[in-house]
């Protein structure tokens, strides 16, 4: 009791330490950054600060934790503002200020040609490009910063090469209007965000939006380091493409090869090392890096989208250069909705300017009726990093290496990235029932939490939580780890059987009904260790080389996949 006293007054001494900066505020300065624009309203907490700019079509252009920036700011456009004249032809037109943005989907029927509805590039620009009307108030003692757009027309029109000249819709069938509402809190580096869709138009519309944020890719202005900004996504086999594909990368081997001949160098088709290079459809898509988690990293050599479904809904930008993790949580996948690809998310490797890495979140599209609304919520956050990848995100901090408990060296171990400040402590439950609490440090969004601790385990143990106990005393649970007997039995899962024993000692027995399986061992970091191709129906796979500890094991083929935790004595 005395050292949950002592801890408690300690959580009480730091919120009485930040006492006067501690609550989140919202200013309204000009020139802010030497941006060249007026009226940007500006939110701020101890970690984090945010930044509207009305002229720059109401976008976010910072989003910082401390002095870490994680979005891309285009330099040759600041103070700049436009009109809502939708006459806009190709990239030249395009007035991309950066930052956190939306697109109205699907994109191919925004605008009309002598053909017909189809896409334009540039987007349309009222919603994209035009000044918004911005302005903040008092809601529920949160200060909200509300961004609203003007009336955007669809469809747009669209030019025409062959007469030089515009072709212009004979009828406006739609008239949309985005607005966005924004808070942050006190003691979190989490950013709240609520978007809207109106229909101000007479008829019903189908519609959705993607928003998207275009990231950093380099350390400095002359520096392509683009391997050191990644993207992590969550996957599942069980959720797929509509053509049965796992992820799609729009890049071809000639398109690539095509973009760095043009706008690059010059390339030669009899240079190996070109073709190596650049004849193929891009090299900065890692792959699977752990247990259900797809990494990829920017390019500046390269323009293509990556489309994947986000199985957990999240999504992970990280800077390596400075351990900085900004992650996106929005609504989950809801099968029986239509999504444009039938995807809940994408990232775009852009090469234009200085180069961004965008990560876009997609609604479903909706019907939605005259004046009413499509009405859709994510929240970012932020948080320093002591290892990559990143295994997973909720809304209490990001995990890079699981929380996990060794008998044998009695040692309770993980690496964690926390949204929330406050006292990090244990939970030991034996079941729902408490056992004890394992004070460990205070925690904020600006410092990696990494736990190598020695305990001596009660022998009524079943879980271990790790809590955030934040500055009004409310719990946020970041991760569990269950010391219950380890899965043996039927898998339940296709053609897998079973693994046995687990834990063990040197070697695993893996009895399958097929042959064809992949088995592959991975460390609590995520990383692969072994792989082990063409698995017969009943094979038993040394480990004697391998360390006491827990692993992952992954079986999988084509049509069955199942990851479970073996410990190796």
């Amino acid at each position: 009791m005395i050292k949950k006293n002592l801890w408690a007054l300690a959580l009480t001494l730091l919120s009485i330490s930040t006492d006067g900066f501690s609550q989140a505020t919202v200013t309204v300065e000009n020139n802010y950054n030497n941006w060249n624009w007026d009226n940007v309203h500006v939110a701020k907490n101890p970690y984090i600060s945010i930044a509207i700019v009305p002229d720059a079509a109401g976008r976010m252009l910072e989003y910082n934790l401390g002095s870490a920036t994680s979005l891309w700011v285009n330099p040759n456009l600041f103070g700049q503002k436009f009109t809502n004249n939708d006459e806009v032809n190709g990239t030249a037109d395009w007035r991309n200020f950066g930052g956190f943005r939306l697109v109205a989907i699907p994109r191919n029927t925004v605008a009309v040609n002598k053909d017909g509805k189809t896409n334009r590039w540039p987007p349309p620009v009222v919603i994209g490009d035009s000044p918004y009307t911005v302005s903040h108030s008092l809601a529920n003692g949160k200060h909200v910063i509300n961004a609203i757009s003007g009336i955007q027309e669809l469809p747009v029109p669209t030019f025409d090469r062959s007469t030089r000249t515009y072709f212009h819709p004979t009828t406006i069938d739609e008239e949309l209007q985005y607005e966005r509402d924004l808070y942050i809190d006190d003691e979190t580096s989490l950013v709240h965000i609520n978007h809207k869709l109106h229909n101000r138009g007479t008829q019903s519309v189908n519609r959705g939006i993607m928003t998207t944020s275009q990231h950093i890719s380099r350390s400095a202005p002359l520096l392509e380091d683009g391997e050191n900004f990644v993207a992590y996504i969550p996957f599942s086999e069980n959720l797929k493409l509509p053509n049965g594909e796992q992820y799609h990368i729009g890049a071809t081997a000639q398109s690539h090869w095509n973009f760095v001949n043009r706008n690059r160098m010059p390339l030669d088709m009899n240079n190996q090392q070109h073709l190596d290079l650049y004849y193929n459809n891009g090299t900065n898509w890692t792959g699977e890096v752990a247990p259900g988690i797809f990494e990829l990293h920017y390019d500046y050599y390269i323009m293509s989208e990556f489309q994947i479904i986000s199985s957990k809904a999240w999504i992970c930008f990280v800077n390596k250069t400075n351990n900085t993790a900004f992650a996106k949580m929005f609504q989950p996948l809801d099968k029986s909705k239509t999504y444009e690809y039938g995807i809940n998310m994408s990232i775009y490797n852009s090469a234009l300017e200085t180069g961004y890495l965008e990560t876009e979140v997609k609604t479903p599209i909706e019907t939605i009726a005259p004046g009413a609304f499509l009405e859709y919520s994510e929240t970012q956050a932020a948080a320093k990093i002591a290892s990559t990848p990143v295994l997973d995100v909720n809304r209490t901090g990001v995990i890079t290496q699981k929380l996990s408990y060794t008998p044998n060296t009695q040692k309770l171990n993980g690496k964690f990235g926390v949204f929330v400040a406050g006292r990090a402590f244990i939970r030991v439950l034996n079941n729902t029932n408490p056992l004890e609490e394992i004070q460990l440090e205070n925690v904020t969004p600006l410092k990696a939490l990494v736990i190598d601790k020695t305990i001596i385990e009660n022998a009524n143990t079943t879980t271990y939580q790790l809590l955030i106990e934040d500055t009004s005393n409310v719990e946020h649970l970041l991760d569990t780890f269950s010391t219950a007997a380890l899965s043996t039995e039927d898998f339940s899962n296709g053609d897998i059987l079973s693994v046995t024993p687990n834990p063990f000692i040197n070697k695993l027995n893996i009895n399958t009904i097929n042959q064809n399986y992949q088995v592959d061992l991975y460390d609590l970091k995520g990383k692969k260790l072994k792989t082990i191709k063409n698995l017969s129906d009943n094979q038993t796979i040394d480990y004697s080389n391998f360390a006491s500890g827990i692993y992952f094991l992954k079986v999988q083929n084509e049509s069955s996949s199942k990851t479970l935790k073996v410990i190796k004595k």
